[in-house]
């Protein structure tokens, strides 16, 4: 008998092992290049030069870091608070009992989550290019789309709207990830909850401030975690779309580190750029779970 107890951790041993090193040895390894001047050719090679702390005191000089940081904060705001809105919608309209084919909707509204990034980024270009924008093309012609303000054709050009037309564009791709977990949210609370109010005369407002929006509070909180997390990752998108241009308007964070490690080749630097994104995501992550404890303190 006290074999058998000792066999689930021996199985659970070599994947945590495992799963330690996956996390463990990238992050290390980031850590110890940030430590070195270090580019692709220093990478094949094996060599790399020593410098310390030089990468680190070099990103709080750095102009474009700053810039990318502000790019960052302003995409990642917008496309975490719309992906979240309009997840939530979504996921509110598919469970009302009217709404017929709900899993061909479904289906529907996960095509963009799960389209490659580069074929979403190139449909887009399609979209709104200035010489092959479908959007731009349709503008021209018709009052209606004018008198919105939809004719224009640099939408990927203007540097004082790009970052917010990308993020438009990751609320459109991100958003079906929220549907998905806010659907999950709300077939946690039960029908009789809703049957309950409606005998008490709450109207369907009432029903959603007093019984669904606070029943869904945990599950909107990590829904913002994960999404937010994912965000301040994201930069494939933009890459094919503008390559965080014109002017590094749309140059997130992410893209800066790529950009610095695979265009500049600057490696060491771009360790020490990808660890100071590892903080940011964590120190972001931190805050949203004190407002999660708060939440249930307050509660209890």
């Amino acid at each position: 008998m006290k074999k058998r107890k000792w066999i689930p951790i021996l199985l659970i041993v070599p994947a945590l092992a495992l799963l330690i090193f996956v996390m463990m040895f990238p992050l290390g390894w980031a850590f110890v290049t940030g430590l070195k001047s270090m580019t692709l050719l220093d990478l094949m090679t094996g060599g790399g030069r020593f410098t310390g702390l030089k990468n680190y005191f070099k990103i709080f000089r750095d102009r474009l870091f700053y810039n990318s940081l502000r790019n960052s904060l302003i995409f990642v705001s917008i496309s975490v608070i719309g992906q979240v809105f309009f997840g939530f919608l979504i996921a509110l309209a598919l469970k009302n009992k009217f709404v017929r084919f709900k899993s061909f909707f479904r289906g529907i509204f996960l095509l963009p989550w799960i389209a490659s990034s580069v074929i979403v980024g190139y449909s887009w270009i399609y979209i709104l290019d200035a010489n092959l924008g479908f959007l731009p093309t349709l503008a021209s012609v018709s009052p209606f789309l004018q008198m919105l303000g939809l004719n224009r054709k640099d939408w990927l050009t203007n540097p004082s709207i790009v970052i917010y037309v990308m993020s438009v564009i990751n609320i459109w791709k991100g958003m079906p990830f929220s549907m998905l977990m806010q659907s999950a949210g709300l077939q946690s609370i039960p029908d009789t909850l809703y049957e309950a109010a409606r005998v008490d005369g709450a109207g369907a407002w009432q029903r959603l401030t007093k019984i669904t929006i606070p029943l869904m509070t945990p599950f909107i909180l990590i829904n913002l975690i994960m999404t937010t997390m994912i965000t301040f990752n994201v930069y494939d998108v933009i890459l094919v779309m503008t390559s965080g241009g014109p002017n590094h308007a749309s140059e997130v964070l992410s893209l800066y580190v790529y950009n610095t490690g695979f265009t500049m080749g600057e490696l060491g630097y771009a360790s020490a750029l990808s660890i100071i994104l590892l903080l940011v995501n964590l120190l972001v992550t931190i805050l949203y779970f004190m407002i999660l404890r708060y939440r249930e303190r307050r509660l209890a």
